[in-house]
């Protein structure tokens, strides 16, 4: 029931009846997942919105990549990488040089301070 609008280079969603529910104000905006969040863009960063319009993440990413089937995405902010959930929580903390994804038994690679380790999906290091 949203439709895409664009006015003057900024983009947004409106109901079926005209009513404007993501502000047209965004660089970008994507279409929504079937969980109901869109990735936007604006001056360069990156966050998600619900279908309601609520700001889920935080706009202020330099990236941010697409949810996995465990609800994490990776973010980057000021060439540092973590993890954030759908609710908007940093589960990981974006704190390390590079990060990997999570392999089938729970455990991302991390680099920090030219130093390699793991880290879970709790936010725990080992290694």
């Amino acid at each position: 029931g949203l439709a895409m609008v664009k006015l003057d280079s900024k983009c947004g969603y409106v109901s079926k009846i005209g009513k404007e529910v993501i502000p047209v104000k965004n660089d970008w905006i994507g279409e929504f997942s079937e969980d109901g969040l869109a990735m936007v863009k604006l001056d360069s960063k990156c966050g998600y919105v619900s279908k309601i319009g609520k700001e889920v993440i935080s706009v202020k990413y330099d990236w941010i990549g697409e949810f996995s089937e465990d609800g994490l995405a990776m973010v980057k902010l000021d060439s540092k990488f973590g993890y954030v959930s759908k609710t908007g929580r940093e589960v990981i903390p974006v704190r390390y040089d590079w990060i990997g994804e999570f392999s089938e038994d729970g455990l991302a690679m991390v680099k920090l301070d030219s130093k390699f380790g793991y880290v879970n999906k709790t936010g725990n290091e080992g290694i």
